[in-house]
């Protein structure tokens, strides 16, 4: 007897803990479900809200190009979606891993765990395969195909040409990736022999490749972005009390002969109700003392934050430099595992300001994307933006978004450990491409900040220069007539 309620106790608990993982596990991929949803309802309308009705675009021949369209747009709302849970994916890991450190038994945090985060690395990583390999070249050639010749127009052709023609991208990508590393990477294998096997280069290879291109892209877009930062902010910050005296000249004349037009009626009129002056008309309402102050005092602190969080991201980076230099902090690569992290010097507030960091740089590189001459075309504007342009600024967010987790563990913008397939890049690992990353990325930044700020003082310097050297070219003829 002893022993049948032995065994049976022990059948329970392990039914327990089977049940305990069971409804761990339906939970956070609810939570997953859930997160991704909001994040796609807002893609949606973000996209919803910047696409036009062009002739390019929404002159539907028929049902079938309708359903095309719809279908592309929904692919770049997926995409879209996948790229901002991956602009969110660290700030949140290094948040929630802090508040999990400090607040290990609260009742309110017990559907944030350790699964939960890396469900979320693994999922955002996979996402941004299937949509960068999959669903956004799929979405372009889908709204150019027309289906195979010979065969009768229809959705079904189109969605198989369609197909046709991704698997022969894939193909040509593989392709050049073992070529890349057979030529480069690979010192006894030879190209023939890898290009028909495909054994020496993996699928995540190909990401590997990519998310290098990705660094690289924001090494160049960030520090200019940085540097553009000051000039958006001052632009739209100083927007009210810039007013073009032309435009108050006119506004001015259109509101006196719109009271000659109502003093005339009135004239005329004998009896007639009162006319009301339009609102675009009438004089301006005298601001209240909280608005005048708020207008005087927004700017200087936006530059001061600025200027905090460029000096504080510059210095951590240094520090960073340093840090790989002397051997004091390891390659990302080989540390991958959260547990072997410590919690953050500063506690949550630390968490909060390393998780600001990475969004501010995460703004800065995108507006340093649309202020680079030739990317600038691709500036997405309100109503107006025809669905190839969408699918191309897709793909060069998700791009961006997917290497700045990368980004942010190789400069030293955060102590958190990169999770899943993104803490084993084939690039990670060598010592040479990390530490000159550093140091390009702390030269290009502090570079772009001082042109930015010496600019009008060269400028008036080589103004003042050129009237000072055709002043002494116009006297010269003055003195050889006398």
């Amino acid at each position: 007897m002893l022993y049948l309620k032995w065994n049976m106790e022990i059948e329970d608990s392990q039914i327990a803990e089977h049940e305990e993982r069971f409804h761990q596990f339906i939970r956070q991929h609810i939570i997953c479900l859930l997160f991704f949803i909001i994040l796609y309802l807002i893609s949606y309308s973000i996209i919803r809200l910047l696409k036009g009705r062009s002739d390019h675009d929404e002159l539907y021949a028929d049902n079938e190009d309708f359903f095309v369209f719809r279908i592309s747009m929904w692919m770049c709302s997926w995409s879209l979606a996948v790229s901002i849970g991956a602009m969110t994916l660290l700030p949140f890991s290094v948040i929630g891993s802090e508040v999990l450190q400090a607040y290990p038994q609260n009742y309110y945090f017990k559907w944030l765990n350790w699964p939960l985060i890396h469900s979320l690395w693994n999922y955002i990583f996979a996402l941004s395969n299937l949509s960068l390999f999959i669903l956004l070249p799929f979405a372009y050639f889908f709204i150019e195909s027309q289906g195979f010749s010979g065969q009768r127009q229809s959705l079904m052709a189109r969605v198989y040409e369609t197909a046709a023609v991704c698997i022969m991208l894939i193909v040509l990508l593989i392709c050049l990736a073992d070529v890349f590393h057979s030529l480069i990477l690979a010192q006894t294998s030879s190209i023939s022999f890898s290009l028909l096997t495909f054994t020496s280069v993996n699928y995540p290879f190909v990401y590997s490749c990519f998310s290098l291109f990705g660094v690289v892209t924001l090494l160049i877009t960030t520090p200019i972005g940085i540097a553009r930062m000051f000039t958006v902010v001052s632009d739209h910050l100083l927007a009210t009390n810039t007013i073009d005296p032309h435009e108050q000249i006119a506004s001015r004349l259109e509101y006196i002969t719109q009271q000659r037009r109502i003093a005339e009626r009135s004239l005329f009129a004998i009896g007639s109700p009162s006319v009301e002056l339009p609102e675009s008309f009438l004089p301006k309402k005298p601001i209240s003392s909280y608005q005048w102050i708020l207008q005087c005092v927004k700017y200087p602190l936006a530059i001061v934050a600025l200027l905090l969080l460029t000096s504080v991201s510059v210095f951590m980076v240094v520090i960073n430099t340093l840090q790989l230099l002397i051997g004091y902090r390891a390659l990302p690569v080989y540390a991958q595992y959260m547990e072997v992290n410590a919690r953050h010097t500063f506690g949550i507030c630390g968490a909060f300001v390393e998780a600001v960091i990475i969004w501010y740089f995460m703004v800065a590189s995108l507006v340093g994307l649309y202020s680079v001459p030739i990317l600038c075309r691709m500036r997405p504007s309100k109503g107006k933006t025809s669905m190839t342009l969408i699918i191309a600024n897709c793909v060069t967010i998700l791009i961006l978004s997917s290497a700045l987790p990368v980004l942010a563990r190789t400069l030293g913008l955060t102590t958190f450990d990169l999770l899943g397939a993104y803490g084993s890049l084939s690039w990670l690992s060598n010592f040479t491409l990390v530490w000159t990353y550093n140091v390009a990325f702390a030269v290009a930044t502090i570079l772009c900040l001082a042109n930015h700020f010496t600019a009008p003082v060269r400028r008036a310097f080589i103004r003042r220069f050129h009237e000072i050297s055709h002043r002494k070219i116009s006297t010269t003829p003055e003195k050889k007539l006398l």
